[in-house]
């Protein structure tokens, strides 16, 4: 398998990723809007207060639903990877899919569900009831300090650690199937 296909298969299952997470949180948000809440700027949950049940109830089932996509759609493009390779897969096209698929999926949300729609358009159903009009709504730097903190930058690890751990299942599975 060349790079490049090995690339537009990574970048296509890193989409079918991403739509369907995306779609998760606006589902979620949709039904409760403070869903989220643990997510948002400090200053807007402590307005809004305590979580609705509704709200931890849906959260739950939010989370759920992205555990099984962060096994469903890595095990689904692992086994295309494995109808396009002739021989044994091995650990790096694993790594790869694994790699762009949370790669994009963070730029994503960082980009998309954060800086554009959280921070900028800001649509109803991500504004908690009597928050309308906080500043912290506007705080792009929050986001990047929740992708970025410091002193060790976990969220940015979890990319190349994502790979690995598709890397590493597919290898094991197909040791355990030969």
């Amino acid at each position: 398998m060349s790079r490049s296909e090995l690339m537009a298969v990574s970048l296509g299952y890193a989409l079918v990723l991403t739509a369907l997470f995306t779609a998760v949180i606006v589902g979620g948000l949709l039904v409760a809007r403070d869903a989220l809440l643990d997510d948002y700027p400090p200053a807007i949950r402590e307005r809004h207060g305590p979580q609705s049940p509704r709200g931890k109830r849906t959260a739950a089932v939010m989370g759920l639903l992205n555990a099984l996509l962060f096994v469903a759609v890595p095990v689904v493009g692992v086994l295309d990877l494995h109808g396009r390779t002739e021989g044994p897969l091995g650990f790096w096209p694993a790594f790869v899919l694994g790699g762009v698929a949370f790669l994009v999926l963070v730029l994503t949300d960082l980009l998309v569900l954060d800086w554009l729609l959280f921070c900028t358009v800001r649509p109803r159903f991500m504004v908690l009831p009597g928050t309308d009009g906080m500043p912290e709504y506007r705080d792009y730097a929050f986001h990047w300090r929740v992708l970025v903190p410091r002193p060790v930058p976990w969220p940015l690890l979890a990319i190349p650690g994502y790979g690995v751990a598709v890397g590493a299942v597919s290898a094991v599975a197909e040791v355990l199937v030969a």
